[in-house]
Formats: structure tokens, sequence, C-alpha cells
């Protein structure tokens, strides 16, 4: 064989071998990944818009007119940024008037602590003059008293002694007589001289004289003096009447007018009296001139030389001494009826009036005391609420002019929240009021905003209020802020024909940069597994309705039963029957496989919303 020939058989050959070894099968790729710890957070996604939390409405503190305006509609604030200023004068002038409404109000205060201080001290004067009054009322019943009693026991002084001198003076008349007698003898028996005739004649008118004095004795002064006992006795039995009343604190207006007659009836005896008395002692005066002439025949020259006529001249001299007692008498006892009259009348004034008007002045005295002590009193006791009457007042007025002076300080008016200003109602050189309804200065509150969105209905029962979420805000970029699910609606309404859910996410700390209107997008995490073992979702196969893993064992793929748990776009978190380390195959990609095994280590991860877990 040529050398061409071997050469050519050669490349035959070889050829062959090339063709029979590249029609030869090649192994398939196996791609595999490791089962690893990490997080798997299962989450809902709300799409929607940024509205503010609220408006806040901001007035002055009282009313006035706006002096100049710092912000403009639309412009960003923060809390405490000054927004307006009002103009303070007639904030100034008020402060001025509750300034002086205070003074005036510390004024009135102080006189009320001085009129506790004047209260107390009527109080006392009243204590002392109306005890005064009673005691001076007390002590003109103690005079009146005594002089009451003075006249009483001087009325019957006075009556028993009269009534003895009476009985004196009757008598007497009859001595009289006898002594007559007597002179008349001893002129029978001694020398019949001319004088001695003259005397015996004088002695024969005053013995008739005598006889009538005794005669109206017996007749006229015996029932005058019968008359007088009787009404004596009457008026004493009414003084006693009237003292038994008092004693017994009885009305004694009865014995005061039984008195009052008792005192008529003692008039006219009193009157009958003197008069019985005045009448024989008229004769007995008779009587007494004629045995003065009787005297003066006997102590001529001759008489006097005639001794026979001493005897007589010595009881003629007797008898003008019983004669002059006599007349004497009658005048004392008249005298004694006079005073009788005055005691009477004292006591008759006392009883009638003066006595009860004493006891009546006593009375009044106490019931004025009684009334003015009440009236201090009422006025001492009215002190405490005065004072705190003018206390309340000077309290009010104190407040009042805090408030003005708060006013004042508070013209400025400052934004009490972050945001935007939405309105302004009035601008400088105009009114405002501090109760506007609708607010001078409106402020969008941007320091708490919330993403308002809609969810199906097969989301809203994973949601519930204070779930957490994470915020992204389109026109912020991928800045993340945290918020809580603050309400979901319970009823749902229908967009495009689906039942869709409200849901407000309110945000934790709003950036800067966001504002009210704004899209973004709040991813509600409904369940969380911060250290589970987890596979990439790829690895979960299913058949016959159950789930399961192919993890290499020796070289070999084993299909294994495991039990799942939470699952999210990119990983599901296996709770039983691998280990953290073991190597699970995952599905061959569609394009055409290349020579090789490649490996995939995975860890946890997050996502939207999977379905739940399973076995």
């Amino acid at each position: 064989m040529s050398i061409m020939q071997k050469g050519l058989i050669g490349a035959v050959a070889a050829g062959m071998l090339a063709a029979a070894c590249s029609s030869a099968p090649v192994a398939a790729e196996v791609r595999t990944a490791q089962v690893a710890r990490g997080a798997v957070t299962q989450t809902v996604a709300v799409s929607g818009s940024v509205s503010s939390a609220g408006t806040v409405k901001l007035n002055p503190a009282t009313n006035g007119k706006v002096a100049q305006l710092y912000v403009t509609v639309g412009q960003q604030v923060t809390a405490g940024q000054p927004l307006a200023k009002l103009d303070t004068t007639d904030l100034q002038a008020a402060l001025t008037t509750a300034q002086n409404n205070v003074d005036a109000a510390q004024t009135n205060y102080n006189k009320a602590l001085s009129g506790v201080s004047d209260a107390q001290s009527s109080y006392a004067q009243t204590q002392q003059s109306t005890a005064n009054d009673i005691a001076t009322a007390q002590q003109a019943l103690a005079k009146l008293t005594l002089n009451y009693g003075a006249a009483k026991a001087n009325f019957s002084s006075l009556y028993g002694s009269l009534i003895n001198d009476l009985a004196t003076y009757v008598s007497q008349i009859s001595v009289a007589q006898q002594q007559v007698q007597k002179i008349q003898s001893d002129l029978a028996a001694a020398t019949q001289i001319s004088d001695n005739r003259s005397a015996q004649t004088s002695m024969n008118q005053a013995g008739a004289a005598l006889g009538n004095a005794q005669s109206y004795v017996q007749g006229v002064y015996t029932a005058a003096e019968g008359d007088y006992v009787a009404a004596v006795h009457l008026v004493l039995n009414e003084v006693n009447a009237f003292d038994a009343a008092i004693a017994a604190n009885a009305d004694p207006t009865g014995a005061s007018q039984q008195l009052a007659t008792a005192q008529v009836a003692y008039s006219t005896a009193v009157a009958r009296l003197t008069s019985a008395i005045d009448a024989p002692n008229g004769q007995i005066g008779s009587a007494l001139s004629s045995a003065t002439s009787a005297q003066n025949s006997l102590n001529t020259v001759n008489a006097k030389a005639d001794v026979s006529l001493d005897t007589a001249r010595a009881d003629i001299a007797a008898l003008l001494v019983t004669l002059t007692g006599e007349q004497q008498g009658a005048t004392n006892a008249k005298n004694k009826i006079t005073q009788a009259g005055i005691s009477l009348a004292t006591i008759t004034d006392a009883i009638s009036g003066s006595y009860i008007t004493a006891l009546q002045n006593i009375t009044a005295a106490q019931i004025r005391a009684a009334q003015s002590l009440q009236s201090a009193q009422t006025s001492l006791n009215n002190q405490p609420s005065n004072v705190q009457s003018a206390q309340n007042s000077l309290n009010n007025a104190e407040t009042a002019l805090a408030t003005a002076q708060s006013n004042l300080d508070n013209t400025v008016i400052k934004a009490t929240v972050a945001g935007v200003i939405v309105s302004i109602s009035a601008q400088a050189g105009e009114n405002v009021t501090s109760a506007s309804t609708t607010g001078f200065i409106v402020v969008a509150n941007t320091s708490s905003m919330a993403l308002h969105g809609t969810i199906g209905e097969a989301d809203i029962v994973k949601l519930k209020a204070g779930q957490v979420a994470t915020v992204t805000v389109d026109a912020v970029g991928t800045e993340k802020m945290t918020g809580k699910v603050t309400s979901l609606d319970p009823v749902a309404t229908i967009a495009s024909g689906v039942p869709v859910y409200g849901i407000d996410v309110t945000i934790d700390l709003p950036s800067a940069s966001v504002r009210p209107g704004m899209s973004g997008t709040a991813n509600v995490i409904i369940a969380s597994s911060p250290n589970a073992l987890t596979v990439p979702n790829l690895a979960v196969k299913t058949a016959s309705g159950r789930r399961y893993l192919t993890v290499m064992k020796d070289g070999q793929q084993v299909d294994t039963a495991v039990t799942f748990g939470l699952a999210n776009d990119t990983v599901t978190e296996v709770l039983t029957g691998v280990q953290e380390g073991d190597v699970v195959v995952l599905p061959q990609p569609r394009a055409a496989a290349t020579s090789g095994t490649r490996g995939i280590q995975i860890g946890g991860g997050g996502g939207g919303p999977v379905p739940g877990p399973g076995r």
C-alpha cells in the first residue's frame, strides 16, 4: 500500500472517528441553589396619593387690625414661624383700661378689708350703747321703784299719824269743855266784880262754841272720817293689787284703772274730811277768842287785885293752851292730808303710767338693743362675703389684665404646625376676629401626612390598623419612609365595576420634599420571619397538588417532602425537611443547556405579594 493510500485511509478513519465523537450524547447541565438563612417579608402594595392629615385654622387671640403679613398662599412654613402681626393701638388702650380696672378693684378690696374692722368696731360700740340704754332704763325703774316705795310708806305713815292726830283733836274738844266748866265754877266762887262777870260771859260763849264743835264732831266729822278711812283702804287695796300683778309678771292695767277710781273716791273723802275738820275748828277759834276775852277781863288792875280770881286766871291760861293746841292740831291734820295726797299722787303717777312706762322703756331698750345688735351682727356677718366679692372682682380684673397683656404679647400670629399656607382671609389694614370659623390663616399640616389608596377585596382581609409599611413617593425618588395603617374602609365602593376599599397609611416622619397630592406606594407588611431557612421560588415544585423540593444527595437528585412557611415574590420559607447548606435543584432554563453544573447560593429577600405558604 502506497503512502498516499495509507494517508487517505488515515484521514478517512480520523474523519470517521471525529464524526463518531461528535454524535455521542452530552450530559445535561443541572442548576442548583443552596438553602440559606434570611428574612422573609410578605407585603401588600398600596398605590395612591399623599394628603395632609388636616388643616389648622389660625385666628388672633383677640379681635384687631392686621398690621403686617409675613407669608403668602402656597408658602411652606415651619412650626413657630411668624405669619402675621396685628396693630397694637387698640390692644394697648385695652391694657391701660384693664390696669385702671385692677387699681379700682384693689381700692374696693382695701375698702372691704377696712369694712371688716369698721363692722367689728360698730358691733362693739352697739353692744356698749345698747347696754347703756338698758342700764339707763333699769336705773330709771329702780329710782321710780324707790320713790314709789317711799311714797307708799309715807302715805301709810301719814295715814296712821293723821288718824291718831284726829283722835286727839276730837278728844281735846271734850277736855276743853271740861276746862271751861272748871273755869265757870272758879269764876262763880270768886268775888263778883264787874270784870268777873265779863269773864263769866266770855266763858259762857266759849262753852257754847265748844258745844257746837262737839256737835259737828258727832255729826259731820264722824261720817267724813269714816269715808276717808274707807277711801284710804280702797286705795291701799288697789296698790297691793298692782304690786301683786307686777310681782307675778301679770298685766297691771286692771289694778291701775281701779286705782284711778279709788283716787276719785279718795279725793272726795279728803274734801269732806277737810271740811269736817274746819267746821269744829271754827267753833274752837270762837271759843279761843272768848277765852282770850275772859283772860283780858281778869287781867285788869282791879281784877288782878282780887286773889279769888287767881285760880280762874290759871285755868283760863290752861284752856288757851288747849284751844291753841286744837287749832294747831287741825292745821297739822290738814297738812298731813295734803302730804298724804302728794304721796298718793306719786303712787298714782307710778301705777297709772310712769312705772309701766319705765318697764316698757326697759323692754323697748332691750328690743332696740336686740335689733341694733342684730343689724350690727348682720353687717359683721356680711363682711366676709363683701371681702370675697371684692376679692373675686379683683381676681377678675387681674385676669382681664393678664388677658389684655397676653393679647398684646400675642399680636404676632405664629404657625402651630409645619405645613403649607392654604388661605389668608384678610390683608394688612383689614380687621380680623378671634372667633372666625373659617380661620384668618389656614395651614395644611404637613407634619403629619398619609398616603391614601385603594385595595381589592382579596387584600383587605390581610390588613388591619397598626400594621407597619414602607412608603415611597415617586417625585422624591428612592427615599423610603416608614408608616402605619391608620384607617380601612369598612364598606367597599365600586370602581369600574370592581369593589375596592379605601386605606390610609400615615407617614411617621414625612420627608421635607413631600407635598400633598404626590403619588406614591406603601408596602404594608402583613407577615415576617426574620431568620428563616429560604429557597428560591423556582426551587418549589408541584406534582399532583403536592409541593416539594428536589435535593442533591450524594450526587443524586432526590425529591424531598418539606413544610413551607412564608413566601414573597423571590423566596419561600422552608420550615422542615432541609437544613441550612443543603443544595436544591432548580428547573432548567428554556434555552439550550451548556456543559457543566452551575450552583446558585441564595439568601432571604423581600418583594411584593405572592401566594400564601403551602406544603
